[in-house]
């Protein structure tokens, strides 16, 4: 398959500019129409994910909204390289599938969200505006499916440091973003990090958001920790 189409519309350039990959034809020429009416700029849409990665190293967009099943292979295969070659790129990974073990392998492979197509293309459009935000949203259902039954104590035994860290790990923040805010060392946040990731039993931000977010750990009143 050849480059895929690029479209251009005249949304400013300051728009965020999003790659949709989806080898079902409708419903890709759905979501990049909502898409360019909400103001995001729709650099092209691919079928395959040699066509994804070729369009990420030629237009390096925001987003990527990434499908699970392509032909040749699977999206989630090429999340490292995409991260690789735009490091400022964001995947949302949009896909029909809904195992834990599909939803635990984007996250493993740095997907920045996950979204199921049971939804509404509303609240696609709405996780695709959260991921621009810089924001890691997970859809309900796969969050339930994912963390399954957990203790109600779970988060409890966060340090005060540990919680102000999973705030801003919530609101989409980079370990430097961390360091920065809260004026510590880059080091001392991936430790911090690594053992709120041990205390919440997740094995990556991603998961580690959905399970705060389950249980009620981003509603504190520690929104914007300051240095202490």
């Amino acid at each position: 398959m050849g480059p895929p189409t690029t479209h251009v519309n005249l949304t400013p350039a300051a728009a965020p500019t999003v790659l949709i990959v989806d080898d079902h034809h409708i419903f890709s020429e759905l979501l990049g129409d909502a898409l360019a009416a909400n103001g995001m700029h729709v650099v092209g849409r691919c079928a395959t994910l040699a066509a994804a990665l070729e369009s990420v190293a030629a237009f390096r967009p925001d987003v990527v909204v990434l499908d699970h099943n392509l032909p040749a292979g699977n999206g989630i295969g090429g999340v490292a390289t995409i991260k690789r070659t735009s490091p400022h790129t964001r995947v949302l990974m949009l896909t029909a599938i809904e195992q834990r073990s599909v939803v635990q392998e984007a996250m493993d492979a740095g997907c920045d969200g996950f979204v199921t197509k049971r939804h509404s293309l509303a609240d696609v459009i709405a996780a695709v505006e959260s991921v621009v935000r810089g924001e890691t949203p997970i859809s309900p259902d796969v969050a339930g499916s994912l963390l399954g039954r957990r203790s109600p104590v779970v988060g409890g035994d966060l340090s005060r440091r540990e919680a102000d860290i999973l705030q801003l790990i919530g609101a989409g923040l980079t370990n430097n973003d961390i360091a920065g805010q809260l004026r510590i060392s880059v080091n001392t946040v991936r430790n911090h990090v690594q053992h709120v990731l041990t205390k919440l039993d997740a094995h990556s931000k991603l998961e580690a958001v959905a399970i705060a977010a389950r249980h009620g750990l981003l509603t504190s009143d520690r929104a914007n920790p300051g240095p202490q």
